[in-house]
């Protein structure tokens, strides 16, 4: 049994406890107010009931519903928004609804209201700190309305304490008790209508899914983005621009972002990606130097130097041409992915060796952004460079 059902069933339990004491209390005290304030708790017990029901159906699919029954949790967050307007309308109805007799045995009454108070303040947190880790819309809702039934309980209180001393004051404690109610109630009813209309994710979610995207090196550019909840679960959907020169690659390349946001974020149902393959009109070239910046290093990770050309392939337009010192030249270990790793911050797509790589690491690494090797006879980097591009002039 999940968490979220398991505190629906402890909910239907704790509720049933409540109207037993109050029940009790009513009989003994015969306080209108009580035998109102227990009408209002077993409405409790059938807004648990309906919770653990929209928990149950929300994780069904069907072929008529391919996206799942979500939405039940909200629609019954919803319904529950509404037993709480009832609520605050309940407690002014039983308040200004006339004189009636004094109740009886009023410390006993007061005292067993205190403690279903005190029950109902440490039930509602723990259920609201469960909704909020396990992502429960309803959950949420049920703990908020049990936070209205502990101020509906706060005004009994008030009423037994002036009858005991012969003051009115539950027309005063109503009104202030009544606001918190509604405003409890619009929030609930606000969050619900926002996720049954498909609004958006918050901001602060959908700028998280963004840095992750294009943290990848291989993502060229995120076109759209785009996600909404259902119930407790949240709905991806992106358009990117990959840096892959096949469909296939494209498509590993999107698995691995889906497979990190749905580890980053919590209650990912899916994601759902358009891949672009993007047919580069712009390549970078990178050459490893020797110390007089001319010849063609023999080395990776040890050469001082990288002549890193940038270009436009249809017309051989040079966009930019440097010599950058290998950031890799005085690392202890792991030189040549280093340099890799580097090169590709730069753009790289082509790397113009004397010899084919043969480590692991760096073929990984290339690899992985996209880029490939060239080999090459010439000694001499510009020439190396020269019919490189003239290889590659066209997309």
């Amino acid at each position: 049994m999940e968490t979220s059902e398991k505190t629906a069933w402890i909910s239907i339990a704790v509720n049933l406890l409540l109207v037993f004491i109050k029940a009790l209390l009513a009989v003994l005290s015969g306080s209108l107010a009580i035998r109102a304030d227990t009408i209002h708790s077993m409405t409790d017990v059938v807004s648990s009931a309906i919770i653990l029901l929209g928990i149950r159906i929300s994780r069904r699919e069907t072929h008529g519903f391919p996206y799942g029954l979500y939405k039940v949790e909200n629609l019954v967050a919803l319904s529950t928004s509404f037993l709480i307007f009832y609520a605050g309308y309940e407690i002014l109805i039983e308040v200004f609804k006339g004189p009636h007799a004094l109740p009886s045995h009023i410390p006993w009454a007061f005292a067993g209201i205190s403690i279903s108070i005190l029950i109902t303040w440490l039930f509602s947190r723990y259920e609201y700190r469960k909704g909020v880790e396990t992502g429960s819309p309803s959950l949420i809702a049920d703990a908020e309305h049990m936070r209205t039934d502990m101020l509906s309980s706060l005004v009994i209180l008030a009423a037994l304490a002036g009858s005991a001393l012969g003051y009115e004051v539950e027309k005063y404690a109503a009104v202030v008790v009544v606001a918190v109610i509604f405003k409890a109630g619009f929030s609930i009813f606000y969050d619900s209508v926002r996720v049954l209309l498909d609004a958006s994710l918050d901001s602060a979610s959908l700028e998280k899914i963004r840095t992750i995207v294009l943290a990848d090196p291989r993502i060229m550019r995120l076109n759209t983005l785009s996600a909404r909840n259902a119930g407790r679960y949240k709905f991806v959907e992106l358009d990117l621009s990959v840096k892959a020169h096949e469909l296939k690659k494209g498509h590993l390349i999107t698995e691995e972002i889906i497979g990190r946001i749905k580890q980053e974020i919590p209650n990912i149902d899916r994601v759902l990606v358009h891949g672009r393959p993007v047919a580069k009109h712009q390549l970078t070239i990178a050459v490893p130097l020797a110390e007089d910046k001319r010849t063609i290093s023999s080395h990776l990770g040890k050469a001082p130097f990288f002549r890193i050309c940038s270009y436009q392939r249809q017309d051989n337009t040079i966009l930019s041409d440097q010599i950058l010192p290998n950031p890799a030249m005085h690392e202890e270990k792991a030189k040549g992915i280093i340099a890799i790793e580097w090169l590709l911050e730069q753009g790289l797509d082509i790397l113009v060796l004397q010899h084919p790589l043969s480590q692991k690491g760096p073929l990984l690494a290339l690899d992985k952004g996209e880029a490939t090797v060239l080999v090459t006879k010439e000694t001499v980097a510009e020439k190396a460079l020269s019919q490189a591009q003239s290889e590659l002039s066209h997309p």
